[in-house]
C-alpha cells in the first residue's frame, strides 16, 4: 500500500514518517496491489443463527477466495489489485464547490473508489451498454460490440413509432392545447370526485351507527334478530327502542349505498367527455404518455425535449463509446472474483405426499449446501461523503457495481445448468442528497443503529424530483436451472423518505 500526500501522480513517491507529519489538508491516496486471499483448508464458521424452532444454526465455510479476474472461481491463484498509484483510492476533505449536492459552505469527508473516465472502466456507461448487450462479450456468440447498440436502437424505434402515432392523432389540436382541454374538463371530475368523498364518508360513518346498534339490538323471540343489514319484520311498528334505531340506521344506510352509487355513476360521466371522438380518460392518457416520451409539451407542434426518447438518445451515446472502444481492442480493468461456499444443516420433516390427508413424519437433520461466486467484480467511480449538521452524522452515498458473472448455487457438484445465473450484473445505487436528502446516521440509546431520509416537502419537492439522483439496478442476461429469463432492469427508483433501523434478535 502507498500513502500519498498529493494529487498530482506523476509525482507519487513513498513518504516517510517525517514528510507526513508535514503534509495538511492534501488527504491521502491508497492502492491494493498484487494480493489474494484463499481460505484453503483452513477451518471458517459463522454462529449466532438459529433456526425456526430457535435451534442454533452453525454455517461452515469453505473455498472462500478473493483473487484476480480470470481464477476459474478460485482454482487459480490469480493475483488480484484494486486501484492503481494513477487510480487510487481517495480519502479527503471535499467542499461544495467540488461537490454540488453539498449544502453551502459544508466540508465532507469523502472516501471515493478508484475512477476511470474511458468508457469500459466507466461504470455507469459500461453497464449501461452490458445491459442492452444482454449476453456476456467474449463468451460464444457474443463478439459483437454492436449489438447493444442495436438492441437499444429498436427500443428507439418502438418509442418513436408511438410518438409519431400521438402526434397523428392529435396533428389538428397540439398537445398545449390538448392539455389546455383536458384540464378544462378536469375541473368537473375533480368536483364529482369531491361528491363521491363527501358520501363516502356519510356512507361508512351509516355503516359503523348501523353495525353498533346492530350489536345492541335485542333477540327476545318476538322479534328475531335479522342479519346485518336487513330490518326486524315488525317494521314501524317496533315498540323496543333498539329495534327502532337499528331498523331506522338500515334505511340511512340503503340511502347513503344510493347516493355513493349515483355519485360513482356521475363521475364515471365526467371521465367519459368527450372530444374528437375520444373520451377524457383516453386523451389523459395519451397526453401523460406524450409527456413520457417527449417531457411536459410547451408548443402546439412539440418536439421531444425531454423524456424517455430524449435519454434514450443520450445512453445511445454513451452505448457507441463503448463499442468504439471494444472494437478498436481496448480492454477493461481486470477486476475480482470472489466467491464462497458454505454448508449447514436444518431440521427436516417428512410429509405424505397425498396433498389431502398429509401426515407428518420423523423429524432428522438435513445438511445443506450454499455457493455464491461472483466474477469480474468492479466498484470504481463510488463515493460516500460525510459530514456533521443539526442532526448529528450525516451523509450522501454513490455505490457503482459492476460484475461479469453472479452464480449461486445449492449443490455442490453440478454445472451453471443447475444454478442461477446473472450475467452483466450493474447496481447504480444513491442514497442520500446534501442539500436535498440527506442520510442521517444515528446510534439510539440501545445501541442500535438508524438511517434516515427525510421526506420531500411541498417546498422542495420540484428540486427534488429534478436533482436527487435515481437508482438502477439491470441485469443483462438471468438463468435460473437453466431456463433463459432474458434481461432484467430496475430503473429510476428513488427513495422519497425512509426510517430504518437495525433489531438485535435475541439469542
Amino acid at each position: 500500500m502507498l500513502l500519498l500526500a498529493s494529487t498530482h501522480a506523476g509525482a507519487m513517491q513513498p513518504l516517510d514518517d517525517r514528510e507526513l507529519d508535514s503534509v495538511s489538508g492534501s488527504g491521502i491516496g491508497f492502492f491494493l496491489d498484487s494480493f489474494l486471499y484463499d481460505k484453503g483448508e483452513a477451518t471458517a464458521r459463522i454462529e449466532g443463527f438459529k433456526d425456526s424452532n430457535g435451534n442454533p444454526v452453525v454455517i461452515h465455510l469453505e473455498d472462500s477466495y478473493i483473487k484476480g479476474q480470470g481464477s476459474q472461481r478460485g482454482s487459480l491463484d490469480t493475483l488480484a489489485a484494486i486501484g492503481s498509484p494513477l487510480h487510487p483510492f481517495r480519502l479527503g476533505i471535499v467542499e461544495a464547490a467540488q461537490v454540488p449536492s453539498l449544502p453551502v459552505g459544508v466540508e465532507a469527508l469523502q472516501l471515493k473508489t478508484p475512477t476511470w473516465t474511458d468508457p469500459l472502466n466507466n461504470t455507469h456507461q459500461y453497464g449501461l451498454w452490458s445491459y442492452y448487450q444482454g449476453c456476456l462479450f467474449g463468451e460464444a456468440g457474443c463478439n459483437n460490440p454492436d449489438l447493444a447498440v442495436t438492441n437499444l436502437n429498436a427500443d428507439m424505434a418502438a418509442l418513436t413509432a408511438r410518438q409519431s402515432s400521438l402526434l397523428q392523432r392529435y396533428a389538428g389540436v397540439g398537445f398545449l392545447t390538448l392539455q389546455q382541454e383536458i384540464n378544462a374538463d378536469m375541473v368537473l371530475v375533480q368536483t364529482r370526485q369531491q361528491t363521491v368523498d363527501t358520501i363516502n364518508d356519510q356512507y361508512n360513518t351509516a355503516r359503523s351507527t348501523m353495525t353498533n346498534l346492530h350489536g345492541a339490538a335485542r333477540d327476545t323471540g318476538i322479534y328475531p334478530k335479522p342479519a346485518l343489514g336487513e330490518k326486524y319484520w315488525c317494521g314501524n311498528a317496533c315498540i323496543p327502542s333498539d329495534v327502532r334505531a337499528y331498523n331506522a340506521s338500515v334505511d340511512t344506510f340503503m340511502g347513503k349505498s344510493d347516493e355513493l352509487m349515483a355519485a360513482y355513476l356521475a363521475l364515471s360521466e365526467a371521465w367519459q367527455k368527450e372530444r374528437y371522438g375520444l373520451t377524457l380518460t383516453e386523451r389523459a392518457q395519451d397526453y401523460n404518455e406524450f409527456s413520457s416520451l417527449c417531457g411536459t409539451p410547451s408548443a402546439e407542434q412539440p418536439t421531444c425535449s425531454a423524456g424517455r426518447i430524449t435519454k434514450l438518445e443520450g445512453d445511445r451515446a454513451s452505448l457507441l463509446l463503448v463499442a468504439s472502444s471494444l472494437k478498436d481492442g481496448k480492454t477493461r480493468v481486470p477486476g475480482l472474483d470472489i466467491g464462497f461456499g458454505s454448508v449447514f444443516s436444518l431440521p427436516s420433516t417428512a410429509w405424505s405426499g397425498s396433498s389431502s390427508g398429509a401426515t407428518q413424519g420423523a423429524t432428522t437433520t438435513r445438511s445443506d449446501f450454499f455457493s455464491l461466486n461472483i466474477e469480474g467484480f468492479t466498484l470504481h467511480g463510488s463515493y460516500l461523503n460525510i459530514w456533521g449538521n443539526a442532526d448529528g452524522l450525516v451523509g450522501e452515498i454513490s455505490m457503482q457495481l459492476y460484475a461479469d458473472k453472479l452464480i449461486a448455487g445449492a449443490c455442490r457438484d453440478c454445472s451453471d445448468a443447475n444454478r442461477l445465473v446473472a450475467k452483466n450484473l450493474y447496481l447504480d445505487l444513491n442514497l442520500g442528497h446534501g442539500r436535498l436528502q440527506p442520510l442521517n446516521f444515528s446510534v439510539l440509546g440501545d445501541g442500535e443503529l438508524r438511517f434516515r431520509l427525510p421526506g420531500v416537502t411541498w417546498a422542495n419537492h420540484q428540486q427534488f424530483y429534478a436533482q436527487v439522483p435515481k437508482s438502477n439496478i439491470s441485469i443483462g442476461n438471468l438463468s435460473l436451472s437453466n431456463v433463459n429469463l432474458g434481461s432484467q432492469a430496475i430503473r429510476g427508483l428513488r427513495i422519497d423518505y425512509l426510517d430504518m433501523r437495525t433489531v438485535n434478535l435475541p439469542r
